[in-house]
C-alpha cells in the first residue's frame, strides 16, 4: 500500500542518490527490491520506530557485541573504546548511524549526549538492534531512533566495539558504509549502494502504479479486478 507523505519527513538533499528515495517508504522499497530479485534487505521487526520522523540516508557503521568471557575491549583494540563517539564526531549531514549489537538489548548503546552531538552535525537517525536510553529526550534533540527497545542501563564493561566504518550485521541484515537506509513506522530496509539508483526508479514506478490502482478501487473497482489489471507484484 502506498505510504502517505509525512510532513515531518527528514529526508533531505545534498546527496543525489539519497534524493532518489524522497517520498518512498520502506514498504514500497521492499516491493521494488523483491520485484528485482534482490536479497531481502529488511531488518528484523524487533528493530522498530521509537522516536522521530521517517528517514533515508547513507549508513555509517559501528560493530559492537557482548564481550567474550575471556576478553574485554583491549583485546579488540583499545583505540576502539570510543569508536561510536569517533564515528559521531566525523559524521556528515544526512547520514544515519547504524550500531550493530548482535541483538544484545541488555543495556543502552545510545543516549542523550551522543544524540545531542550527532544532531548538531546533521545526523538524521540512529538505528540499532540493541537498546537505547533517554528516549523521551530524542524529539527535542531532533534525531530519529529505531531500536529493539530501551534500557536505563549503560553498556559499560560487558560490551566491546570491534570495528567502525566496516560492514556490519544489524537486525539480521548486512549493512556496508554508504548503503542507503530507509526507515519509517513500517520498519528498516537497507539498499546496497550499487543497486540504489535502480531500486529507487523501480520503487517510484511501483508507487505510481499503486496510486492508479487505489484510485480505481475508490471509484468502485473490485480488489481482485484491480490486482489483475495493474499486476503490481
Amino acid at each position: 500500500m502506498m505510504q502517505a507523505a509525512d510532513p515531518a519527513d527528514r529526508r533531505h538533499g545534498g546527496d543525489a542518490l539519497v534524493e532518489n528515495f524522497a517520498g518512498l517508504g520502506a514498504a514500497i522499497v521492499f516491493d521494488a527490491m523483491h520485484a528485482m530479485g534482490l536479497p531481502n534487505g529488511v531488518m528484523d521487526a524487533r528493530v522498530r520506530h521509537l522516536s522521530g520522523a521517517p528517514v533515508a540516508g547513507r549508513a555509517r557503521t559501528v560493530d559492537r557485541s557482548t564481550a567474550a568471557a575471556n576478553a574485554r575491549q583491549p583485546s579488540f583494540g583499545a583505540d576502539l573504546a570510543m569508536g561510536t563517539q569517533q564515528v559521531i564526531d566525523s559524521a556528515r549531514p544526512g547520514e544515519i548511524l547504524v550500531i550493530a549489537l548482535g541483538g544484545d538489548a541488555s543495556g543502552a548503546t545510545w543516549g542523550a549526549n551522543m544524540a545531542t552531538r550527532a544532531a548538531a552535525l546533521g545526523v538524521q537517525a540512529v538505528i540499532t538492534d540493541g537498546a537505547v536510553r533517554d528516549i523521551a529526550e530524542m524529539p527535542a534533540i531532533g534525531i530519529s531512533v529505531y531500536a529493539q527497545g530501551t534500557s536505563p542501563r549503560v553498556n559499560f564493561q560487558h560490551i566491546v566495539t570491534r570495528s567502525i566504518d566496516e560492514p556490519v550485521m544489524c537486525g539480521g541484515v548486512l549493512v556496508a558504509p554508504g548503503d542507503i537506509v530507509i526507515a519509517d513506522r513500517d520498519g528498516v530496509i537497507v539498499v546496497p549502494a550499487a543497486q540504489a539508483q535502480e531500486v529507487a526508479q523501480r520503487a517510484q514506478a511501483l508507487q505510481e502504479t499503486e496510486q492508479r490502482m487505489q484510485a480505481a478501487i475508490r471509484d468502485g473497482a473490485g480488489l481482485v479486478d484491480a490486482i489483475r489489471l495493474y499486476k503490481i507484484r
